[in-house]
C-alpha cells in the first residue's frame, strides 16, 4: 500500500468519527458523501506518537451571558463531547465553570485522548468550531487558550464521590527547572495530597504539564477534586493537619523551606463540574 493510500484510510476513518460525534465541518462532510467510512487500518499515525494527549481549552464570556453559555456548555457541548467518546477517539472529558466573575477563567474544558495521534479529530473539529463551539456557543463565549499537555500526576480515593457534588480547584504554577519542579512534586506535594484523600476531604487530583511551556500563563496547573463544597471548606484545615505529620521528615521540611525558590503560584479558580 502507498504512503498516500494508506493516509487516505485513516483520513476517511476519521472523518467518519467525527461525523459521527455531530463535530463535521460541513465541506468534510459533504467529500465524505459517496465514500467508504471504515476505521482506519495501517495509518501512518505512529510518526506523532509520543506527543500529548490532552488538550486543556479555557474560554471568556459576558457577564451578561454567564447563565446561557454554562446551559450551553452543559447542554449542547457536553452532548458532542459524549458522542465522540462513544466512538472510542475521545477517553474522557470534563467540562468546569467558574461560578464567579474573576480574572482567570469563565469555563475550562479538559479533553483526555487514547494518543497523540487522535488529537487529531479536535483540530479537525477546531477548523470550523474553535474551542468546539458552534456558531450558537461562540455568540455566548470564547475559546482565550488552549494547551497541549501532559497529565503527569494523578490519584483518586477509592471511592471518590458523585462527580456533580465535588468542587474542582485550580491552581497554575510556573517553575524554574523542570527536573528540579518534578523533585519538589514527588517529594513535598504528593505525600501532602495522599494524606487530604485519607482524610476524605479530597476525591482526587490531577497536575498538567504545558508540555510547551514558555509564556504565560502557566507551566503547571494542579487540579484538585474535592469531594463536596463542605470538604473543600475544611481546605485549610487539613493542610494545617497533614503538614504537621510531615515535619519529621527531614526532604519534606527542607522543600517546604525552599518552595518559593522553585516555582511561584497564579491566580486561582474554584470551579463547578458540569
Amino acid at each position: 500500500m502507498t504512503r498516500d493510500a494508506t493516509y487516505d484510510i485513516g483520513r476517511r476513518g476519521l472523518l467518519a468519527t467525527l461525523a459521527a460525534a455531530g463535530l463535521m465541518p460541513l465541506t468534510a462532510r459533504a467529500q465524505m458523501q459517496g465514500q467508504d467510512s471504515a476505521p482506519a487500518t495501517g495509518s501512518s499515525a505512529a510518526a506523532i506518537i509520543g506527543g500529548p494527549s490532552e488538550i486543556l481549552i479555557s474560554y471568556r464570556c459576558d457577564s451578561a451571558n454567564r447563565p446561557a453559555f454554562r446551559r450551553y456548555l452543559a447542554n449542547e457541548m457536553m452532548a458532542r463531547l459524549k458522542a465522540l467518546q462513544a466512538r472510542g477517539t475521545l477517553k474522557s472529558y470534563q467540562i468546569l465553570f467558574n461560578p464567579f466573575v474573576s480574572e482567570t477563567w469563565d469555563a475550562m474544558v479538559l479533553l483526555s485522548f487514547h494518543t497523540y495521534a487522535d488529537t487529531q479529530a479536535w483540530k479537525i473539529v477546531e477548523r470550523s468550531m474553535p474551542g468546539g463551539l458552534d456558531a450558537a456557543g461562540l455568540k455566548l463565549g470564547h475559546p482565550i487558550q488552549t494547551y497541549n499537555c501532559d497529565l503527569e500526576w494523578q490519584g483518586w480515593a477509592a471511592d471518590p464521590g458523585p462527580e456533580h457534588q465535588r468542587v474542582a480547584y485550580a491552581i497554575p504554577y510556573s517553575y524554574n527547572a523542570l527536573g528540579q519542579y518534578k523533585t519538589y512534586v514527588d517529594a513535598y506535594v504528593i505525600p501532602q495530597v495522599k494524606g487530604w484523600i485519607d482524610d476524605g476531604a479530597l476525591s482526587g487530583y490531577r497536575f498538567y504539564l504545558n508540555r510547551y511551556q514558555t509564556g504565560d500563563p502557566w507551566d503547571c496547573l494542579f487540579i484538585y477534586d474535592y469531594r463536596n463544597l463542605e470538604q473543600f471548606g475544611r481546605r485549610d484545615e487539613v493542610v494545617a493537619k497533614v503538614r504537621a505529620t510531615l515535619q519529621s521528615n527531614a526532604e519534606w521540611v527542607h522543600l517546604n523551606e525552599i518552595k518559593a525558590t522553585i516555582r511561584s503560584e497564579s491566580e486561582n479558580t474554584i470551579a463547578d463540574i458540569l
